[in-house]
């Protein structure tokens, strides 16, 4: 069984939906950002996964995003299709 909770409102972050307090918490600190690729303006997206979930890291330009799968805390799916896929077992 899978286990999600929701976060509350915070900013114009609006709600989401986390698999664990870590994960949360790298998001509100800037290390992950989660949303769609079209709203990242402020660096370029590393690899080709479809992913909603991006760790954000340093660059000379801004940011790099690496979209993740996976939550790098407790290895839950994070991508919405990996979720579907899943859930359908």
């Amino acid at each position: 069984m899978r286990l999600w909770y929701k976060r509350s409102t915070r900013g114009d972050k609006g709600l989401g939906m986390y698999c664990c307090n870590l994960l949360d918490q790298a998001i509100d600190r800037g290390i992950l950002y989660y949303g769609e690729k079209s709203r990242i303006d402020d660096g370029r997206i590393v690899n080709d996964l479809d992913s909603e979930y991006f760790i954000r890291t340093a660059s000379s330009r801004g940011y790099d995003y690496l979209g993740i799968n996976y939550c790098p805390f407790c290895g839950r799916a994070l991508s919405h299709g990996l979720w579907m896929a899943e859930k359908k077992k």
